[in-house]
């Protein structure tokens, strides 16, 4: 999940808040503000409630960044890259750049976070019962406390990718010693988790007339199973690339054009006539840039000849690029980054070959459709098993 604002890095993570963030802040301050602390605090002026409920809410999100960043430690420890942390409406996402080797690795980085958590929630309750601390405080802390133990034990629901079902993953996959299998069953006790929380959601809405606690248990139910099955896609599908390189899959004769080429010709002899979407942008010998379809969006018809496709192409210094050894997962991982189609093969500053989605999506297929993965007991597409033919990346 790509963040809407960047708020800095930590030990290089960056950080950042999605836009749904702002949503659930906004929902969180005023419950707190108008039902949770007038219950227990019934002597507060308006203004100090809404103060007080704003603290709470932005001490609550720093303590899911602490969360966090007790996996993302934890995974740099064991030499695994971690790339952003990402706040969002259900909580926070770090985005780790790899999967772990070694069942141990996984359980110590999944339940990094629910330490880290129930810690925060410890120290708050310490504070609250040892430390005279004013009124408004101590309701701070007492939602701290409340929220981080909540947060703590709820994350150890053992359903993928919460964090109780890598926990999960990572036992099963130590007494299995086969890590699919261990995702397989993790990722299905995720979806039935899910499944579970949108019928408390039901029961919620219908049976105890609690329609906004419904709605909400619902909604998280939803994502959980979402999560779940899209987190096995992820594990199975780097499974299947596991071991390929960008070499194996490049096309080794992609559409090469000269910078001073006008952008009719560029379409006429090489779009349409090569039925290809981009062009690799090759002056003497060497790759200085890429021209794609998206470039020609803002240019009129009318202008196509007169411009060239050195004033529209991406240069060199802009684009993502591979080399033949480069692992296909870190090539489609630099795709869904800049959220793009193909990227040039190099050696050196020279144009070896051409990367693109089309190309990993019909590998997919042929794998699909090899004998012995019609023996296989799950598809790269689904947890539960069978076969599936709309393979997309």
């Amino acid at each position: 999940m790509e963040a809407s604002l960047n708020l800095g890095r930590i030990r290089g993570i960056v950080v950042g808040i999605h836009y749904s963030w702002l949503i659930i802040f906004g929902l969180l301050t005023y419950s707190l503000a108008e039902w949770f602390f007038p219950v227990v605090y019934g002597d507060w002026s308006a203004t100090r409630y809404w103060v007080v409920a704003a603290i709470a809410s932005l001490l609550l999100f720093a303590s899911v960044l602490a969360h966090e960043l007790g996996h993302s430690f934890v995974a740099q420890s064991k030499g695994i890259p971690v790339r952003s942390i990402t706040l969002f409406v259900f909580g926070g996402v770090a985005s780790i750049e790899r999967d772990t080797e070694r069942p141990g690795d996984e359980f110590q980085i999944a339940i990094a976070g629910p330490l880290v958590s129930a810690l925060i929630g410890g120290i708050s309750l310490a504070l609250l019962l040892l430390a005279p601390v004013p009124d408004a405080v101590a309701a701070i802390l007492e939602y701290l406390t409340w929220a981080n133990l909540v947060l703590a034990v709820f994350n150890l629901v053992p359903g993928y990718p919460l964090d109780g079902g890598r926990v999960l993953r990572a036992v099963v996959w130590a007494m299995t010693d086969n890590r699919d299998r261990a995702t397989r069953i993790a990722a299905r006790a995720g979806v039935v988790v899910g499944y579970l929380f949108m019928l408390g959601g039901v029961v919620y809405a219908l049976a105890l007339n609690s329609l906004v606690s419904g709605i909400w248990l619902a909604a998280i139910g939803w994502f959980l199973r979402g999560a779940a099955e899209q987190s096995y896609q992820q594990v199975a599908l780097e499974n299947a690339f596991r071991g390929v390189r960008v070499g194996s899959l490049m096309d080794p004769t992609p559409a090469v054009i000269r910078p001073d080429t006008s952008l009719d010709n560029l379409v006429e002899n090489y779009v349409l006539a090569r039925n290809v979407r981009a062009a690799s942008v090759v002056e003497n010998g060497e790759l200085i840039g890429i021209i794609t379809l998206v470039d020609l969006r803002d240019v009129p018809r009318s202008d196509w000849s007169r411009v060239s496709v050195r004033d529209r192409m991406t240069p060199r210094a802009q684009m993502a690029t591979a080399t033949s050894d480069t692992p296909i997962e870190s090539a489609l991982r630099a795709m869904s980054q800049r959220d793009i189609h193909q990227i040039p093969v190099l050696q050196g500053n020279v144009l070896v070959g051409l990367l693109t989605r089309g190309a990993v999506i019909r590998y997919l297929q042929i794998r699909e459709e090899l004998p012995e993965a019609r023996t296989r007991s799950a598809s790269p597409l689904s947890p539960w098993g069978g076969r599936r033919r709309d393979t997309a990346v």
